[in-house]
């Protein structure tokens, strides 16, 4: 019987193909995009806040052009200027709060807005804050019923606290916080929601520090960092589609 020799056999199949090195190759440039992208773009990003440029405030602008009583809170930071007089009511003292390392009180005092300054045609209180003082120095506070001119900024509420175990004060009610919902408690209705953080202090008490400065991030910079992030992510999504795409045509050569 004659036998038919066999053709070569074929060569056993190495792991390391061309093909699984293109693959871990594309695998390194995934990788190193996404990487470099995220470090040129965080970096970018951190210079936009360090070439911030500084906003000057506006001038001082009459209250009803800020914010008006009984509406949603707005203005924060706004210089603003109102003439009232101050209502005969208990003053609020806030305790548990730190300013200058220091364990401080703040004052904050309902002034009447009169009904030509409000922009609503009615009366209504404005809680102003007239400064601090330390913890242990505060024995008594300013009078009420004086007329005033009041300028500062404007600054949101504070969330509710629990009411400190603190000694009564004549003319002063203790509070653990800046809530204006707390406060119109204490105070007649309609009042502001934000408060107004006066320039000038109470006889004897301390001005309160400025409002942190406002200013404006450098946009281009800001695009770079975007530009840089999206560049990471769009070649690692190349890398990993190419990964895919060949890992699947390397299992079907394998099957056939």
């Amino acid at each position: 019987m004659l036998t038919v020799p066999s053709g070569p056999s074929s060569p056993p199949r190495s792991a390391a193909t061309p093909g699984w090195l293109a693959i871990g190759t594309a695998a390194l440039l995934g990788v190193s995009a996404l990487a470099v992208g995220a470090l040129l773009g965080t970096w970018q990003w951190d210079r936009a806040h360090q070439q911030a440029s500084a906003i000057e405030a506006d001038p001082p602008a009459p209250l009803a052009d800020v914010m008006r009583p009984a509406e949603s809170g707005r203005g924060e930071g706004r210089l603003v200027e109102v003439e009232g007089m101050w209502v005969e009511a208990d003053v609020a003292l806030v305790a548990g709060k730190e300013i200058d390392g220091a364990d401080a009180v703040l004052l904050v005092m309902p002034l009447e807005v009169p009904a030509t300054a409000t922009g609503t045609g009615s009366a209504a209180t404005l809680p102003v804050l007239r400064g601090w003082r330390p913890a242990n120095d505060v024995t008594d506070v300013p009078r009420s019923g004086v007329s005033a001119a009041v300028s500062g900024y404007v600054r949101g509420g504070e969330g509710s606290a629990p009411t400190p175990d603190r000694q009564p004060i004549d003319g002063a009610v203790w509070v653990g916080s800046m809530a204006t919902g707390v406060l119109a408690q204490e105070w007649p209705s309609p009042m502001y929601t934000y408060l107004v953080v006066s320039d000038t202090p109470a006889p004897g008490w301390n001005a309160m520090p400025p409002p942190p400065d406002r200013s404006r991030l450098d946009v281009r910079s800001l695009t770079y960092a975007a530009e840089w992030w999206i560049f990471g992510v769009f070649g690692a999504l190349l890398a990993a589609r190419y990964i895919r795409d060949n890992v699947q045509a390397s299992h079907t050569k394998e099957e056939s």
